[in-house]
């Protein structure tokens, strides 16, 4: 294989992974959005994403850190100060209906009583039906990539950069395989 050969492969790999990355970045924003339009949480196979906004669960959960939750099923919940579930639900914040999320202390029956590990206060009571979802894992590399993508440079570094960087490929191709159409049909000439 000559210099050129494995030149032309390795840019057709680079090319390859660059449009994957492209198809990839825009199906997360189309699911982003469609979710945001209809008011729920990114959902993906039964799983919930969820986006903690406030320190009521530090140190365990800190603003910026990203869920993974399963839709509750009305199944038993683990309870405990230091261990319960943590389960995300519809609650008044502030005069306004919003996603909770805090762990489980208490259960009666179908009564569950949650508190934010950095809140004095429990909760008031809900019942298991209006809990949505119970954690079950807490991501470390999309909560990463969340923090650094809502940062200006973020977006423009791993968002604008490779869609211009493929862009700007893809007009550099464009040019090179007309020079040589052009060269082709002054030779023929």
């Amino acid at each position: 294989m000559n210099k050129q050969t494995v030149k032309n492969i390795f840019r057709g790999i680079l090319r390859a992974l660059g449009i994957a990355l492209i198809v990839l970045e825009v199906v997360v924003i189309i699911f982003l959005v469609v979710s945001r339009v209809q008011g729920t949480p990114p959902t993906l196979f039964g799983y919930q994403m969820y986006f903690i906004r406030t320190g009521s669960m530090s140190p365990y959960l800190e603003p910026g850190d990203v869920i993974i939750s399963k839709r509750y099923d009305g199944g038993e919940l683990k309870m405990g100060r230091d261990d319960g579930d943590v389960v995300t639900y519809w609650g008044e914040v502030r005069g306004k209906t919003d996603l909770i999320t805090h762990r489980v202390i208490d259960v009666y029956e179908d009564t569950v009583i949650t508190q934010g590990d950095d809140n004095n206060v429990k909760d008031s009571p809900i019942t298991k039906d209006e809990i949505e979802a119970v954690m079950v894992h807490k991501t470390v590399i999309i909560d990463k990539i969340y923090k650094v993508i809502s940062t200006a440079w973020g977006f423009w570094l791993f968002v604008f950069a490779p869609i211009a960087a493929l862009i700007v490929s893809e007009i550099v191709s464009l040019v090179k395989e007309l020079k040589k159409e052009k060269e082709v049909a002054d030779e023929d000439e």
